[in-house]
Formats: structure tokens, C-alpha cells, sequence
């Protein structure tokens, strides 16, 4: 009987070293590899036929310099807003080596963050956060940032889509002899803005 309980006592104690453990409250984890980055663009197309498959009211919202205006979107024109989000994909094959990966769990907000950052600091996809809830691992939330030359202006985009209810782009124009414009995006269907 000693010798079954000796060898309990082993598995049990083996079981528990190799079980993985998870991060600490507020701390990072940097350049964890997972294997494979989150597939954006794949919870896009789950959020395209969520809005397509319901007869939600749809519509934008857009600031330009201060400027707001506001009008009812078709689902093509949702579709259309929404496949800028498809193009930020980094989960690609090609793409995917060329970002690294760290997560951050929070605990005071119940979530995960999936960050990543460009190994090179002029890819046009500068940053991507996808917040997980911390107990089931749905997407709270996607943020990306991306910044690109047209002509003598610099564009940064900002993409933010908030599951089941909104998304934003947001876009900031800048030259070097001083310009500034801004352009304000709120695309909704099922949050009260």
C-alpha cells in the first residue's frame, strides 16, 4: 500500500511541475512565440457576417477638422468600411516572421493582450493589440496602427473595432512644411455612441 501511495505522490507531483503557469498579474511576457499569430482578418469575417446575417440600422459617424456629419450605411458600404481591416492582416505566412509577439495579462480589466510590433520599424503596420477576455479568450477588442508616406504627407491610421458593436478609422494627414488634417470615422450598429 506504501508503494501506491509513494508512486501517487510522484505522478501527482510530476503532473503539477509540468502544467504551465500562467503570467502575473500586470506583467509582460516579451516575445513569446506562439506559434502563430491571431488571424485578424478571420474574426473580421466572423464580425462582417454577424452584422450581414441581422437587420441592424448602420451608421457613420465622421469628423473631418471639426466637422461632423453623420449618414445611414448600406451593408455593402459597411463591408466595404470593414475590409479595410482585412488588409492588416499579419498572420500571413510571408508576413507573420517579420512581427514579434508579447502578451500582457490584466487582471484588473479581465483581459489579455496579444501585442505586435514589426521587427522593422519602417513596416507600415506599426502596431496591433488584441484584447482577449481573460476567461473565455473571445476578442474584446482589436487596435491597429499604421503609418505610410502618399506623396509629400504622412498618414497615420488608427483601426479600432469593439466586438459585436463598432469600429473606428481614424486618420491623421502631416506634411513637413506644416499641415495637419484629421478625419474621424465611427462606424456602428449595435452600441448607443
Amino acid at each position: 500500500m506504501k508503494q501506491v501511495s509513494v508512486v501517487l505522490v510522484i505522478i501527482i507531483a510530476f503532473a503539477a511541475a509540468c502544467q504551465s503557469k500562467p503570467a502575473k498579474t500586470g506583467s509582460a511576457v516579451s516575445g513569446t512565440d506562439t506559434g502563430k499569430l491571431y488571424p485578424v482578418s478571420n474574426f473580421i469575417k466572423e464580425q462582417i457576417r454577424y452584422v450581414d446575417l441581422r437587420n441592424f440600422t448602420i451608421y457613420k459617424i465622421t469628423t473631418v477638422n471639426g466637422k461632423r456629419d453623420s449618414a445611414a450605411l448600406t451593408k455593402d458600404q459597411f463591408i466595404q468600411w470593414a475590409n479595410l481591416f482585412l488588409d492588416k492582416d499579419i498572420s500571413l505566412p510571408k508576413t507573420a516572421p517579420q512581427y514579434k509577439e508579447s502578451v500582457f495579462n490584466d487582471l484588473s480589466t479581465g483581459s489579455v493582450t496579444l501585442n505586435y510590433t514589426p521587427i522593422n520599424r519602417e513596416a507600415t503596420i506599426q502596431n496591433i493589440d488584441v484584447l482577449l477576455a481573460a476567461e473565455t479568450n473571445l476578442v474584446k477588442r482589436i487596435f491597429i496602427k499604421t503609418v505610410f508616406d502618399r506623396g509629400d504627407t504622412t498618414v497615420t491610421e488608427l483601426f479600432s473595432w469593439k466586438t459585436d458593436k463598432s469600429f473606428q478609422v481614424n486618420r491623421s494627414f502631416t506634411t513637413k512644411n506644416g499641415y495637419n488634417a484629421t478625419e474621424l470615422n465611427y462606424i456602428n450598429w449595435n452600441e448607443k455612441p
